[in-house]
């Protein structure tokens, strides 16, 4: 068995011997390939990190919509607007992080109460998005607890 590997071995170290190496144009080859697959795969994960970012800051909405909700049973009165999200922080029913108030794009959230978008909500809460304006399509559309 060892002699079989022996001759095996002989054999690739006779065949990488005899390569004189890598053509500039092999390289060229090889460079031009992944900057085709970089340009095809790129955007997509960035629109995947996007998405992502969305989907939180809709987790987040429900999270702060919970939250209020329990602050309402414990006080019979949601915060006002000017008390705002940071009402949640001072009374501990939402640990006090840097960012615990600020959406994925790094905005604050929006608190209006008493909401005047849908009058079945108490309140309002919401994002304007990537772009941090009220408004806009796509990942700049604002994400909010109403609609």
């Amino acid at each position: 068995m060892i002699n079989f590997f022996k001759k095996i071995s002989k054999r690739f170290l006779r065949i990488f011997r005899d390569e004189s190496g890598i053509t500039l144009i092999e390289i060229m080859i090889v460079v031009s390939i992944l900057a085709i697959l970089g340009t095809l795969v790129v955007p997509r994960l960035m629109d995947n990190v996007k998405k992502a970012k969305v989907s939180a800051a809709k987790t987040d909405l429900k999270t702060f919509s919970t939250l209020l909700d329990t602050y309402y049973m414990e006080f019979n009165a949601y915060p006002t607007s000017e008390e705002g999200l940071k009402k949640l922080v001072e009374t501990g029913k939402l640990k006090n992080t840097k960012t615990a108030l600020n959406d994925p794009w790094g905005h604050p959230y929006e608190y209006r109460s008493p909401g005047e978008n849908n009058p079945q909500n108490e309140y309002e809460i919401w994002s304007n998005g990537e772009d941090g304006k009220p408004g806009g399509e796509g990942f700049n559309a604002d994400i909010k607890n109403w609609e």
